[in-house]
């Protein structure tokens, strides 16, 4: 029998019916191999019954956290982690998917020097329960692709996951949004050793799926985060490069609106440069240079305007001077690209160093 202390944290949301079988199955696993498991439920203040049934239950090894304020599963987790008191952490979700007789395996691939064990449909072994659907299978698959420049696990989304307190205790900088806390932690804790642990996912058989578009979106916003977390200069030069792609793009259709409207053409091409400027400003401010938004906005906005002079001027003359024998449109377009081409290594670099610095 195995004597580890074993933190069981099961975060819920309006998951009374569940809760019975759950507590079973886990207190079936702490009787037959690991007499030192407790469990803590983190629940976002359900309301359902969920605080009376524990109560009734008179359990001394299962604890019940109530959170009234910053509502959702990956900080409900990140909650119950901070309180867990066992050597090592279990993380599953209380709807009844995950097996929680594959505990003792992930908390024996720990023992044997895994940073990290994950419960796996998708290693040998492993298996989903018919009735997901295309689109919710094609769902997994995008979202695991999406977590490649991350991890090499082939399920990272798993919600079933377990690691040692002492490794929890190292994460960086958490900040985890939506529902997948796994690849959050994998990454700030720095987790090279992944060991994945295979397990039947079942169904959910009571309560409302909570896979909806806003969880998605949350993971393409969690995505991001850890890409800024993991790879900063690379992502704040691609999302630069990417809107300046989009002002290039708005600067043609400013173009033709400001020279339908002028009749003095330097007057319509300045007027849609400074347009397609103050464009790029913001959303570079927002995207490229995310994490140097504490700064005046008025100082930030000036140092670009002269940072991007170099290119902006080479745009606005070879405009101006194509204009003359070519459509504006044409003569916009070649602008735009040669004043881009110039100044796009030399005004990243500038910008980054002396306009969003931190």
């Amino acid at each position: 029998m195995n004597q580890a202390t074993v933190t069981v944290v099961v975060p819920t949301y309006e998951e009374f019916a569940s809760l019975p079988s759950l507590i079973e199955s886990i207190e079936k696993v702490r009787c037959d191999s690991l007499p030192n498991l407790d469990l803590i439920i983190v629940d976002d203040n359900s309301q359902d019954g969920t605080e009376q049934l524990i109560t009734s239950l008179h359990k001394d090894w299962i604890k019940l956290i109530v959170r009234t304020q910053d509502k959702g599963l990956s900080p409900s987790v990140v909650a119950g982690l901070h309180s867990a008191v066992g050597e090592y952490c279990v993380v599953m979700d209380a709807d009844g998917s995950h097996p929680a007789s594959a505990i003792p395996a992930m908390i024996h691939a720990l023992q044997e020097g895994a940073d990290f064990a994950v419960g796996s449909r998708y290693v040998k072994g492993g298996s989903t329960e018919d009735g997901w659907g295309v689109l919710r299978w094609l769902n997994s698959k995008i979202a695991t692709v999406m977590a490649r420049p991350f991890t090499r696990v082939l399920d990272p989304m798993s919600g079933f996951i377990a690691l040692s307190k002492s490794t929890f205790v190292q994460a960086k900088e958490l900040n985890p949004v939506g529902y997948k806390i796994g690849l959050e932690l994998i990454v700030k804790c720095q987790c090279q050793n992944v060991i994945e642990v295979p397990i039947h996912f079942s169904t959910r058989q009571l309560g409302e799926s909570k896979l909806t578009l806003s969880v998605q979106w949350q993971y393409l916003q969690h995505v991001i985060r850890l890409l800024r977390h993991t790879k900063p200069a690379l992502v704040s030069f691609w999302s630069f490069a990417m809107v300046g792609l989009s002002g290039a793009g708005l600067y043609l259709l400013l173009l033709m609106a400001t020279s339908a409207l002028f009749t003095s053409t330097p007057l319509a091409i300045g007027l849609a440069v400074w347009l397609t400027m103050t464009w790029n400003f913001i959303w570079d401010r927002k995207y490229a240079f995310w994490n140097s938004r504490e700064r005046s906005i008025g100082t930030q906005y000036i140092g670009f305007v002269l940072v991007c002079s170099v290119g902006v001027l080479v745009n606005f003359f070879v405009t101006l001077s194509l204009s003359k024998s070519e459509s504006m449109p044409f003569a916009g377009l070649i602008g735009v690209s040669i004043g881009s081409t110039i100044g796009i290594i030399f005004n990243f670099l500038m910008t980054r160093l002396c306009v969003f610095r931190k």
